[in-house]
Order: structure tokens, then C-alpha cells, then sequence
């Protein structure tokens, strides 16, 4: 007999609520590299519970669209990169169908988040995402709503948590013109 943890898929009630379409115009798009800038700030508690303030602005970001050969739910996963203003910490947010990631490379390790799993129904709680489109250009807003809780790789390591505490946002600013 096997027990499968779903929290080791990311879908536990704490973490996930029911899918929800993600209205980006890059969202039928199969594949593409797009430039573009990050602003905000990230609020997070490390380790030993004490709060850093991580500052975004004006730091290059690109959106990476890789097809999904199968095209199971989505015709592709987006992913969002960008790194903090002095460049020493990194984040990644993803979309594939209606599921999303997020995480942040802190001090050399990966902490994260991620419901893209065989479902790929349930987006991330406490992590408020909204798409604006102008002409040449596409805002995705990240807001954290509620403390959210990232875990790092835990193969031959002792599993780590840090949390992205509410008021957080992070603004990207994709070029739909710049491409990489």
C-alpha cells in the first residue's frame, strides 16, 4: 500500500485555493523570450523568524515561454524572472494552466511554492495576481495578501521554511516588442 503526502505536491488547504484563469495576453502564446523591469518590494521572514525587506526597482526581468509539447492543459508554462535591485537575490513566479509557483533564491538556496502539478487546478493562497495590458506593454501585479510559506529542496538537506509576509508586491513590466 502507498501513502502520497499532497503536501508534497503543494495542495494542502492552507496553501491553495480552486483554479482561476490567468488573463495575461501572453497566455496562448507557445513559445518566446520577453524583456522587461521589476519594481516593489518583498517583505520576508528568514529562518530565524527575523524580517528583511528585499527591493526591486527598475531590476531587468524577462518572461520565458516554454511550449508544452504535450499540451496537456496549457500550450505552455510562463515563467517570470527577476532579480532585486543589487542583484543578489532572485524570484521566479510561473503559470501553467490554472496552477502558479513562486519562489525566491535567498542566500544561495531556492525556497518556493509550487501547485503546477498533474492537475494543475489550484493557485497559490495569499498571492493576489492581476494583469494589466497597455499597448506595448503587459503589467503583471503580485500581491501577497497573507503570509505565505516557501520551503527549499529538502534532497539530502534539512528542510528549510522562510515566509513572504503580507503587503509584498512586485510589479513586472513585460515588452510585448523587446524580445530576448
Amino acid at each position: 500500500m502507498t501513502f502520497v503526502s499532497f503536501y508534497s505536491f503543494g495542495q494542502n488547504d492552507s496553501s491553495c485555493i480552486n483554479k482561476t484563469q490567468f488573463q495575461s495576453v501572453f497566455q496562448n502564446l507557445e513559445s518566446g523570450k520577453y524583456q522587461g523591469t521589476i519594481n516593489g518590494i518583498l517583505i520576508v521572514k528568514d529562518l530565524d523568524d527575523k524580517q528583511s525587506l528585499l527591493d526591486f526597482q527598475g531590476s531587468f526581468a524577462k518572461l520565458e515561454i516554454e511550449k508544452d509539447k504535450h499540451k496537456v492543459y496549457d500550450v505552455s508554462r510562463k515563467k517570470y524572472k527577476g532579480k532585486t535591485t543589487s542583484g543578489k537575490t532572485e524570484i521566479k513566479y510561473e503559470t501553467y494552466a490554472y496552477a502558479n509557483s513562486f519562489g525566491i533564491k535567498l542566500k544561495g538556496e531556492y525556497y518556493y511554492l509550487n501547485l503546477i502539478d498533474g492537475a494543475c487546478d489550484f493557485i497559490i493562497k495569499g498571492l493576489k495576481y492581476t494583469y494589466i495590458s497597455e499597448k506595448s506593454t503587459e503589467y503583471l501585479m503580485l500581491q501577497f495578501t497573507q503570509e505565505v510559506k516557501l520551503m527549499n529542496n529538502y534532497e539530502n538537506k534539512i528542510r528549510k521554511t522562510i515566509k513572504v509576509l503580507p503587503n509584498s508586491t512586485l510589479i513586472f513590466a513585460i515588452s510585448r516588442n523587446k524580445k530576448l
